[in-house]
């Protein structure tokens, strides 16, 4: 729906700069809003608040990246290339043994992206290739994005950490807009687009990176591969594109590279072994 209504947003007028610095602005003040019911301490230690900060830097040029992208190329292409970051967190995480390498799992990746190709069912050619880096750029910030959060915040509340990094994003992007002025929609659509980019963003980031703290960046991106097959299947419902054949074809390839993909087994200490086994 990020890409949705980033789409609709820009088609009714306005500038990229406008939209990310719109849904990052709106994304703050959701967060603050909702961990202040929720009752979550936002406060953080001087040194993690430095780093979440400074992870507020990938995160800055992911969004605009991708807005950018969005403006060059068509949203199918975008999608597509930006999910080659579950495919960079995977092979970063087993390059620094984060997680154990496998070859069923390592079959399962590259399943699920031939998949996601056909489920997109886009065309590339060599007039696209501006908006083809500025996606391949947005996938690999991201991907630093999610890494880091990991490495720092791993097993901890991510809530607090989202908030300061998307605190950091925002103060730049208003930055930039102050210096470049911004293009507001002139459309119905258009606003629409802006005014709900904010729920559909915020809501996809605080559950991104609590399942990352919980189960690993290698499962989370993964799985992650089921979010374009999901939104193929939201721009037929919303914007009346027609599913393919291809791209059922594709959807079904993502569901079964799952059973390719095996997680590895936890390593139990002794004791742990031992009352596992009774």
């Amino acid at each position: 729906m990020v890409g949705i209504c980033t789409a609709l947003a820009q088609a009714g007028g306005a500038d990229p700069l406008t939209v990310v610095t719109l849904r990052t602005v709106g994304t703050v003040a959701l967060f603050l809003v909702w961990f202040r019911i929720a009752g979550v301490a936002l406060a953080l230690p001087r040194r993690e608040r430095l780093i979440a900060a400074a992870i507020g830097l990938p995160l800055c040029a992911n969004n605009y990246l991708l807005n950018l992208a969005i403006a060059e190329i068509p949203v199918p292409l975008v999608v597509l290339l930006f999910y080659l970051w579950p495919a960079i967190t995977t092979a970063v995480s087993w390059l620094t043994g984060r997680e154990r390498f496998g070859w069923m799992r390592l079959a399962g990746l590259i399943t699920a992206f031939a998949g996601v190709a056909l489920a997109l069912n886009v065309d590339f050619t060599a007039a696209q290739m501006k908006g083809v880096w500025l996606a391949l750029g947005g996938a690999l910030a991201w991907s630093a994005t999610f890494l880091l959060t990991s490495h720092f915040f791993q097993g901890r509340d991510p809530r607090p950490a989202t908030l300061h990094m998307t605190g950091t994003a925002a103060a730049i992007f208003v930055a930039a807009a102050l210096v470049y002025g911004m293009n507001l929609p002139r459309t119905p659509a258009g606003w629409a687009g802006v005014v709900g980019v904010p729920f559909f963003y915020a809501f996809a980031m605080i559950g991104l990176f609590t399942a990352t703290a919980r189960i690993g960046p290698m499962r989370v991106g993964f799985y992650m591969n089921f979010e374009p097959i999901a939104a193929v299947i939201l721009a037929a419902l919303i914007l009346g594109q027609q599913l393919e054949p291809v791209q059922l074809a594709g959807g079904a390839l993502v569901v079964g590279a799952l059973f390719l993909f095996r997680p590895p087994r936890p390593v139990l200490s002794g004791v742990s072994r031992r009352s596992a086994g009774g």
